[in-house]
């Protein structure tokens, strides 16, 4: 019994010790130099403990002591309402990480579900399936021996990443081959297609970001060199369905299209201070259309927003998402991190997105309306009233 509770005090003591590093976090960003505040603290900590106490003693289930740990952190960050403030525990930050990056583990084969086949529709350039020579128009028929047809685009996914370095076995099927072929292909880490850049009408260059990973700024302006290579007149820069990513990454872009010191945006903290993002050049000395939807989220609305009020560049679409909160992730003492709003950015004219989002200068409903508007707008080099 004395060795069980030298246990249990022990995990205590560590209960205690991480929720303490957490809030050490927390009380600066919410207030905590407030003297009500302070004077609420030990009442705090004496209800948590009671509550702690009475759980350790009388509850007849299982009861895993870093699962509460998590339970009572995961709750203090739901009572403040903000979506988009969470615990991400030492799993979930390698995932929210890589899906911030766009990276996964495959073997670079993009598909589309009809009628449950697994048509490719497109091969990720450089990929092990581009290496072996494989291309669109190809039908998946089984994965490791397990026919795939009927089976969801999750469980399809599933079956092809894996492990780096593991090989996966691949039976595809092409309409004008009697045979199904066999590929086997190694798994290597690989990015999603977020830029995707072409040349329209022989002068107008289109390039489409979906995410804001770190390292798309490069990407971008590759895409921009080769449109000033081929002396296109007009950019048509597709920020429909972009969700976001990281606000450097936004930033950098942002540099690519505006002269250096402009204003990109405002960021407003906690205590209301305000610190302006400028621009580090080089600029772009081209007419620009910004197309956006209700899917133009977070990192792409300022970008849009920047563009738009700097005068750089015609927005056309929908009115735009409405998420100008920050998240800054803090790292816990378990490999964890909390996911926390710790500011709001406005445009450079100071105008506010979160929940109101951006209005376009021009309102246009439908995708190919949309585009076909751009292109048009670029081609006569003219811009009409709002």
């Amino acid at each position: 019994m004395g060795g069980a509770d030298r246990v249990n005090r022990r995990l205590f003591a560590s209960l205690t010790f991480r929720i303490f590093l957490i809030l050490l976090f927390l009380f600066p960003l919410l207030g905590a130099s407030s003297p009500a505040l302070a004077q609420e603290k030990d009442a705090f900590w004496s209800f948590l403990f009671e509550v702690r106490k009475l759980i350790e003693e009388n509850y007849a289930g299982d009861m895993d002591v870093y699962t509460l740990e998590e339970g009572a952190i995961r709750g203090m960050l739901e009572s403040l309402g903000d979506p988009y403030t969470e615990y991400l525990s030492p799993r979930d930050i390698k995932a929210y990480r890589k899906a911030l990056e766009q990276e996964y583990i495959g073997v670079g084969l993009i598909f589309k579900e009809e009628g449950g086949n697994f048509t490719i529709i497109g091969v990720v350039p450089s990929s092990p399936a581009a290496r072996q020579g494989l291309r669109p128009g190809g039908v998946l028929v089984k994965v490791d021996g397990q026919a795939v047809k009927g089976r969801t685009v999750e469980e399809v996914q599933g079956l092809l990443q894996g492990e780096v370095g593991s090989e996966v076995n691949l039976e595809i099927a092409w309409p004008w081959e009697g045979v199904p072929k066999t590929f086997v292909l190694k798994r290597e880490p690989l990015r999603q297609q977020v830029v995707r850049a072409e040349v329209l009408d022989g002068e107008l260059g289109y390039l489409s970001l979906t995410s804001f990973p770190s390292w798309v700024p490069l990407e971008v302006a590759r895409a921009l060199s080769d449109f000033k290579s081929q002396r296109v007149k007009g950019i048509i820069l597709d920020l429909r369905g972009n969700s976001g990513g990281y606000l450097q990454a936004a930033l950098e872009v942002a540099s690519l299209f505006l002269p250096p010191g402009v204003p990109v945006a405002q960021v407003v903290n906690k205590a209301g201070q305000v610190e302006i993002l400028r621009s580090a050049g080089p600029g772009l000395d081209l007419p620009v259309v910004v197309l956006v939807d209700e899917g133009t989220a977070s990192a792409a609305e300022l970008l849009a927003g920047a563009l738009q009020d700097v005068g750089i560049a015609y927005v056309v679409g929908t009115r735009t998402y409405g998420k100008g909160s920050i998240q800054s992730i803090i790292p816990l003492s378990n490999g964890g991190a909390l996911k926390l709003t710790t500011g709001f950015y406005l445009t450079p004219a100071g105008r506010q997105i979160e929940a109101r989002g951006l209005r376009p200068d021009k309102e246009i409903e439908g995708r190919e309306e949309q585009l076909r508007y751009a292109r048009k707008l670029l081609l006569k080099q003219e811009r009409p009233a709002a």
